[in-house]
């Protein structure tokens, strides 16, 4: 499963390569924001390889816009790239795929697994600020990093035994960097904030925020929906628009996941273990919850992301049989 983080989302493909190389084959793949553009080209059979030569040829900043000075984007580079790389359905997909995107007038966590798929990933992988949203099956969808960066629970429903969660959500703890204790001049400030290599002020504070809350979010998530091996890769020194860095991004991934296996004591470890318990997943289910007066850790969790703790709210295009 592989999470959204803009441009930390390249640190997928090391992840990937270090796992294949340890013998990791997967069967299904679900995604959320850039986590569902490289989870989606995964899913064309792409090994990590081929992701990391079409990345190099890539100038993702002009895909991506990050940059918050233009107001929303419609989206045409992101849909015209898409188009270049991926089929037109979820159908002619080598592996099954499911993204999560979050519709922005209910605040539902929706998963779509089926039908459109570039419309699809687009919706996932609009992020606020600098996509507009999508319009799919009369909802407003917008990115689904915004409910569900960790989307363990889409495997789940894909009936996948074994959970591989790749997590590059940024950390809750950080360093914040004022503009006035960056050491540069002014000009080398302007440089930088004009090739995304430098937030404003205000954006900085909102993102930092936004990574908290986020943080938050993907933990209780993950605590609800166990996986069996949760690879997580903080990188507090690189930022969602961090494109420039992608070579150095690639070689935290592959770094963090080596690790990660060392630690469980490699893939056939994982292969072997006993895994979390299985749950029932009813994604065209919606499951109200009261919220809770009380001052434990559960009350906590139900009375402030009571989105969190339903199964998916509802699917867009949902499959009448499982892959």
């Amino acid at each position: 499963m592989l999470s959204g983080g803009g441009a930390r989302g390249f640190a997928h493909i090391g992840a990937l390569r270090a796992l294949e190389r340890a013998g990791a084959k997967f069967d299904v793949v679900a995604g959320t924001s850039m986590g569902a553009i490289l989870g989606a080209l995964y899913a064309t059979g792409a090994s990590a390889e081929d992701l990391y030569q079409l990345a190099v040829r890539t100038n993702w900043r002009d895909v991506v816009d990050l940059s918050l000075k233009t107001g929303l984007l419609k989206g045409d580079r992101l849909e015209g790239f898409l188009a270049e790389q991926l089929p037109a359905t979820f159908e002619e997909l080598k592996r099954p795929l499911a993204v999560i995107a979050t519709d922005i007038e209910s605040g539902e966590e929706v998963l779509m697994c089926e039908g459109d798929l570039l419309s699809a990933v687009r919706a996932s992988a609009s992020f606020p600020g600098a996509f507009e949203p999508v319009h799919i099956a009369g909802r407003t969808l917008a990115d689904g990093g915004i409910v569900n960066n960790l989307p363990i629970n889409a495997a789940s429903w894909l009936g996948a035994n074994r959970v591989i969660a790749l997590d590059v959500t940024p950390p809750r703890q950080s360093v914040y960097v004022t503009a006035e204790a960056e050491s540069s001049n002014w000009w080398e400030r302007m440089v930088a904030t004009v090739k995304l290599e430098r937030r404003n002020p205000m954006a900085q504070m909102l993102f930092r925020a936004s990574d908290i809350q986020q943080s938050i979010l993907v933990d209780i998530h993950a605590s609800i929906h166990p996986c069996d091996l949760r690879i997580r890769m903080p990188m507090p020194h690189y930022r969602i628009e961090s494109f420039t860095s992608f070579e150095e991004i690639v070689w935290e991934g592959e770094r963090a996941a080596e690790v990660a296996l060392a630690a469980a004591g490699g893939w056939n470890a994982v292969l072997g273990s006993t895994g979390p318990a299985a749950e029932e997943v009813a994604p065209a289910t919606l499951v109200q919850h009261e919220p809770s007066l009380g001052h434990d850790l559960k009350g906590t969790i139900d009375t402030g992301l009571t989105a969190v703790k339903s199964t998916l709210s509802r699917v867009v295009g949902r499959s009448s049989k499982k892959p």
